[in-house]
């Protein structure tokens, strides 16, 4: 019990003492309140700022700094005013300073009150550096952002200050320690509530240019921690001030006026502290930055972007440094980006972002003063968005973007121009990054390839490729030239113009700008193939390239020849738009490559595209055969011009138009009536080519070979055009497994030299009689349409080498005459042994009869060689056909020496005489007498006829034909000389043993009285004279 009345005692005791305890601790903190109000009520601004010092007469440091750091801890809600005391001791100090800097004399110190300052100033570094303040972090944040304001402020426009007000404010010790503990709040602000950092930051930036000094030694020191959040909070700010003019659009002029003004303080500052941060040129900050604006992209409602480029218009030196030093940045450039950050931009009133100038003003200057590398990056940029319209989505209408482009890309080509006039020296324009760009390969491709989607925007492609050709070389504008020739489609020869457009601005400077494109016409048509990119390859294919070649070139020349003289000078005439002596090998080429592509088209049969290309080759051929002409298609030729071509060049396009001939002759069909069209259009346009005026005279004299090309083509190919094997050779007809079997023959490289030296001991005639070599031909079955198809080309064919040997000049039928003859004999006969003209006596002759038969069997199996040895009959140049007579008259001679005992030969060998009989007559090989044996033979025997025949065969071997003989009758008339016919026509007769055929009439009498005055006229007419003495 009593225990218990012991513990209420002290509980009652407690009671009555607490009181007075809390009551004292309330007047401690009272009387420190107070002491520091008093302290605080000392300080005035003007006062210090007239020299009239506020605490320069104290004389302890803990009589300023004591109350202050205590109602700091005791009394939270009078921090503020703590922050303004502190304040004045920083001014205070701060003035004076600048007095001792000044000269100005003073009698006060300052030492208490600086030493005061740094304690007070250390104390809050320690306060909020170790984490305690953490929930008055804006607060001290924005007195300190006030406070460094008014320093500059109040400070303003003394002789110690500068315009760099950082540098003069941080060689004061009290400024320094402030801009210390500035550092410690921003970064514990930056991480524990970096909204209220920027936010606090933002606002002071109202005061302008007294606060940027601060967002620079923000910037100096925080690089990597405020470029974060100072983008994303001025994106915010940003979307606030755009939110708010709308929101205020209909209040008055003064409203809206303090609004820009107080957000365009708040911009400047940010902008200023954004370029300072890139000039620093940090790789990882530049990271973030590019990181940031492709983020903004994707929100269009956060305004970031638009935000960004608002930045830009402040900054070009900005611009340059994101895309020169940004690698990330480069990439993602493109025009989809461009499109979306156009839209961006476009979804805010244009004068928030730029209130003077207008978009197009400022890309203009933009581009007009950045660094190459920029203008190279938006040049690539510009053509893509401009030319290139499969950047955009499918029914995307962009129409305004592309219009508001085309002019800063006029002014940017405007620059690369006189950028590639300008150099010289140790300037090389063909460096520059928007010319060498697009120089070359898929690039160049492409912006040729635009001319003919934007035929509005001519102007700048030619200004462009010309900038392009004057930066490189010659090479590279003949280049560009040929680009157009071989791209701009032959069904829209109009673009041709944007041709001449580039041309008549770069001749001046390259002269001979078209001659080194025909000189180097294959090398460069090659390199510009290679770099075709495999989508060009699809759309530009090779027969369209050809096509497109064969016309452009055409119209050139068309142009050229039509082009007058007129004031001004003469438009194409000097531009060499004519090959000249580069004629030949530019023909050459496209004819070789037509007859190339038209084989390839006729195995997919497709039959008319061939039709197409041949008939430009054949406006081709008519063009540049009007060359020389005065008048073509009821206009004058003004530029005449003369072929040169080489001796090399002419045998080889007259090869390869023969082989294009046949090509066309091979599509005449009763199933494709346009075959024999075409097949007409080349022939008479490839044979007034090879025989007209325009050709040089001393190439003239070879134009008959072509007819001898023809010719040899065609046989080449008999099977496959007349249904014939003429083209065969009698190495087709040899067994391939003999060749297995002989020995002589090693493999490898030597294989050659083995067939060389290998020496075959019987001709391979002399194997075929043999029986050594198999027979291997066998006539494969052919229905009705294809033995047509092939009868309707002889009938062609014929009709065609007829005209040429038998119609026009003669000079020009004589030689033609003889191409024939010599191809003709050359297929037939084969070899020199055939080919021989000399006649041996028959009894050595017979013994070889194999290959005159060979001989005669090609010509029976062979309507085209029988029709051909008709026309030759009829020309003065028969005579060459001399072997394939021989052969035929031989097997004549061995057909009537089999039957001798028949009263008269079989009707087929009477025919085959007769027609020998009328083709040697009408070819000036038989005289007039021998040629009434057709009408002998009727009444004798087979073998009287076969005696006949070898008188016959004995008239030629006395005759002595020889083929210098008949290459001098055939010059002769070549130079207009009497036509005397082949000699020894007389002498032989002489020789010939005429009584056979005297025995014979009589043997035949009297049937063949009337036959006897035909045979021997001299003896007749003496015998009439006789009879009438």
């Amino acid at each position: 019990m009593e225990t218990e009345e012991k513990s209420k005692g002290e509980e009652e005791k407690k009671k009555t003492d607490e009181p007075p305890r809390f009551l004292a601790k309330y007047d401690a903190i009272s009387e420190g309140f107070e002491s520091f109000f008093r302290l605080a009520n000392l300080g005035d601004l003007n006062a210090i700022y007239r020299n009239r010092g506020c605490y320069a007469a104290e004389t302890s440091q803990a009589a300023l700094t004591e109350p202050v750091l205590r109602v700091f801890h005791e009394f939270p809600a009078a921090r503020p005013a703590i922050y303004s005391y502190t304040g004045v001791l920083v001014h205070e100090c701060v003035h004076f300073w600048f007095n001792q800097k000044e000269n100005v004399a003073q009698t006060t110190s300052v030492t208490i009150i600086q030493e005061a300052t740094f304690e007070i100033l250390d104390f809050y570094s320690k306060h909020f550096g170790d984490g305690s303040g953490k929930g008055s972090l804006e607060e001290i944040l924005t007195w300190l952002c006030e406070l460094f304001a008014e320093l500059s402020l109040k400070n303003a426009g003394r002789p110690a200050m500068s315009s760099d007000i950082l540098s003069v404010m941080k060689s004061n010790e009290v400024v320094e320690k402030l801009l210390a503990l500035m550092n410690v709040i921003v970064t514990t602000a930056l991480q524990e509530n970096p909204d209220g950092c920027m936010k606090a930051l933002f606002e002071a930036s109202r005061h302008g240019e007294h606060f940027n000094w601060i967002w620079l030694h923000i910037a100096t020191i925080l690089q990597g921690a405020i470029i974060t959040p100072l983008l994303e909070c001025g994106s915010d700010q940003f979307k606030i001030y755009v939110a708010e003019l709308a929101l205020r659009k209909t209040s008055g002029p003064a409203v809206l006026n303090i609004i820009q003004t107080e957000y365009e303080h708040k911009f400047r500052a940010i902008s200023e502290v954004f370029n300072f941060l890139m000039c620093k040129r940090n790789p990882e900050l530049q990271e973030a930055v590019s990181e940031m604006i492709l983020e903004s992209l994707d929100d269009q409602n956060r305004l970031g972007f638009a935000f960004f480029f608002k930045l830009i218009t402040c900054s070009l030196k900005t611009l340059q440094i994101l895309v020169n030093n940004n690698g990330h940045l480069r990439v993602s450039v493109t025009p989809f980006n461009v499109i979306r950050a156009i839209r961006h931009v476009q979804a805010i009133e244009k004068t928030i972002i730029l209130p003077t100038l207008t978009y197009l003003e400022f890309i203009t200057q933009i581009v007009g003063e950045v660094d190459p590398i920029t203008h190279g990056i938006i040049f690539e940029l510009l053509i893509e968005l401009i030319y290139n319209s499969e950047v955009f989505s499918a029914g995307e209408e962009l129409g305004e973007i592309i219009a508001d482009c085309y002019p800063v890309l006029n002014v940017m080509i405007d620059r690369i121009t006189r950028v590639a006039h300008s150099a010289g020296g140790n300037k090389c324009a063909s460096l520059h990054p928007a010319i060498q760009l697009y120089a070359s390969g898929e690039k160049l491709q492409f912006v040729i390839n635009s001319v003919e989607k934007h035929v509005d925007k001519t102007s700048a492609i030619v200004r462009h490729l010309h900038a392009i050709a004057i930066a490189y070389s010659e090479s590279k504008a003949a280049e560009i030239a040929l680009r157009f020739l071989m791209t701009t489609s032959y069904e829209k020869p109009d673009l041709l113009h944007v041709l001449m457009a580039y041309l008549q601005c770069t001749v001046p400077f390259y002269p001979k700008l078209m001659d080194h494109m025909w000189q180097e016409y294959e090398g460069l048509r090659i390199l510009i193939e290679q770099n075709f990119s495999g989508e060009d390859r699809k759309k530009q294919e090779k027969k369209t390239i050809h096509k497109n070649l064969l016309r452009n070139i055409r119209i050139l020349l068309d142009w050229e020849f039509h082009d007058g003289y007129t004031a001004d000078g003469n438009t194409y005439s000097f531009w060499h738009l004519y090959p000249g002596e580069h004629l030949g090998l530019i023909l050459n080429s496209l004819l070789s490559e037509s007859n190339e592509i038209c084989w390839e088209l006729i195995e997919k049969k497709k039959t008319e595209e061939v039709l197409n290309v041949y008939r430009l080759v054949t406006m081709l051929l008519e063009t540049i055969r009007q060359s020389t002409s005065n008048i073509w298609e009821e206009k004058p030729i003004q530029n005449r011009r003369r072929v040169n071509l080489t001796v090399a060049e002419m045998y080889r396009m007259m090869a390869v138009l023969a082989v294009m001939l046949k090509i066309t002759l091979g599509l005449v069909r009763k199933d494709n009536p346009e075959g024999i069209v075409i097949f007409e259009e080349l022939r008479s346009k490839a044979l007034y080519f090879m025989f007209g005026a325009h050709m040089d005279q001393k190439l003239s004299k070879f134009s008959p070979l072509f007819l001898n090309f023809f010719v040899t083509a065609c046989f080449v190919d008999s099977k496959k055009l007349f249904n014939e094997r003429i083209g065969e050779t009698m190495q087709m007809m040899i067994d391939e497994s003999r060749i297995v079997d002989m020995e002589q023959l090693e493999e490898g490289p030597s294989i050659l030299e083995g067939l060389r030296s290998l020496k075959m001991r019987d001709s391979a005639v002399d194997m075929l009689h043999k029986g050594q070599l198999k027979r291997r031909r066998k006539e494969d079955p052919v229905d009705g349409d294809e033995e047509e198809d092939a009868r309707q080309r002889v009938h062609v064919i014929l009709d065609v080498i007829n005209m040429m040997c038998n119609s026009g000049i003669a000079t020009i039928t004589l030689a033609c005459g003889k191409q024939l003859a010599l191809a003709l004999v050359q297929s037939i006969c084969k070899d020199s042994l055939m080919m021989d003209m000399r006649f041996d006596d028959w009894e050595a002759e017979a013994e070889y009869i194999h290959r005159h038969v060979e001989i005669t069997q090609r010509l029976d199996q062979s309507r085209l060689c029988d029709g051909l040895l008709r026309i030759l009959a009829d020309t003065k140049s028969f005579g060459y056909c001399l072997p394939i007579m021989k052969s035929k008259l031989a097997i004549l001679l061995n057909e009537t020496e089999k039957f001798p005992e028949h009263k008269s030969i079989p009707e087929p060998v009477r025919l085959r005489l007769h027609n020998w009989i009328v083709l040697a007559k009408k070819g000036g090989l038989l005289p007039q007498r021998f040629t009434h044996i057709c009408d002998l033979e009727q009444f004798a025997t087979c073998h009287e006829t076969h005696l006949m025949l070898v008188e016959v065969w004995r008239f030629f071997m006395f005759r002595n034909i020889t083929n210098e003989m008949v290459d001098t009758y055939h010059n002769e008339l070549l130079r207009n000389q009497i036509d005397a016919g082949l000699p020894n026509e007389l002498e032989a007769i002489e020789k010939t043993n005429v009584s056979v055929f005297r025995i014979i009439i009589q043997n035949h009498l009297p049937a063949t009285v009337p036959l006897f005055p035909l045979f021997f006229p001299l003896e007749y007419e003496e015998f009439k004279v006789a009879r009438m003495e």
